[in-house]
């Protein structure tokens, strides 16, 4: 398997992690050297990783080419590149329609578009795909759960959701340093906390017969704990705030939900 990658940012590099921890056989990973640090640290972590002598020579030694840029300036670095028809090609670039990375990337006949999280070092996490080809299934699947959509607004929506991870931490922060103000051992409230989140998530994602209302009632026991902190911070419309971050992520995105999808 002869894999590329045109940026060695943070998702690139766990992406770049996951598979070579994943045991592939004949795993050979090019990576362009413009993120010299990220490149070298990669290298010399696995003996699957070679560093390109530059974005060129990465899709000359691929199959599969992923786009892992910046999106301001995604466009103009890869229209001064040379694709192939055969190229294969997985975009991870934001706020980048499939129709203009087809253009860009042309004469590739198959590009698709996902949405990976720096989990995918450790093989776990979803993973957003569009278009579902085979070819990304076969590899991102081996470092994540792969959520396949049938349109490019799904998986717009789903890439806004994404927008939550720092809030996300955030609450964790707060939790664990209110624990601690009142007395706690910081590490110790720092741990307690990952750990209560992490059952709560493993639980949810192990109750797929259940909405997450159903979750929210059976912890909500009337004049309970959790009843008395869900009224207060529904109360100062902390939820709603969620709702209008998301909605200005996705017209960010250029989706707006409701709206039909195209």
């Amino acid at each position: 398997m002869q894999l590329g990658f045109i940026g060695t940012g943070a998702i690139a590099t766990a992406l770049a992690e996951g598979l070579c921890a994943a045991g592939i056989s004949g795993l050979h990973i090019l990576v362009s050297p413009r993120n010299a640090a990220r490149a070298a640290r990669l290298a010399a972590r696995f003996s699957q990783v070679e560093i390109a002598e530059n974005n060129q020579a990465v899709i000359q030694g691929s199959e599969v080419v992923f786009l892992a840029l910046r999106p301001q300036a995604a466009v103009p670095v890869l229209r001064g590149l040379q694709f192939f028809s055969e190229r294969k090609i997985i975009s991870l670039i934001a706020v980048t329609p499939l129709a203009v990375l087809k253009d860009v990337t042309a004469p590739a006949r198959q590009v698709c578009r996902a949405v990976p999280l720096l989990s995918v070092a450790q093989h776990q996490g979803p993973i957003a795909v569009y278009p579902d080809h085979a070819y990304a299934g076969d590899i991102l699947s081996r470092v994540g759960r792969l959520f396949p959509v049938s349109d490019e607004k799904s998986l717009e929506l789903l890439w806004a959701l994404t927008a939550l991870i720092s809030p996300y931490y955030a609450l964790l922060e707060t939790a664990a340093n209110w624990a601690a103000a009142a007395g706690i051992d910081a590490q110790t409230a720092r741990d307690y906390t990952a750990a209560m989140f992490l059952a709560l998530s493993q639980a949810a994602a192990n109750a797929s017969g259940k909405n997450f209302s159903n979750l929210v009632n059976e912890a909500a026991t009337p004049g309970g704990l959790n009843a008395q902190a869900l009224k207060l911070i529904r109360s100062r419309g902390a939820y709603k705030a969620f709702q209008t971050a998301l909605d200005s992520i996705a017209d960010r995105l250029g989706v707006r939900p409701g709206e039909p999808k195209k």
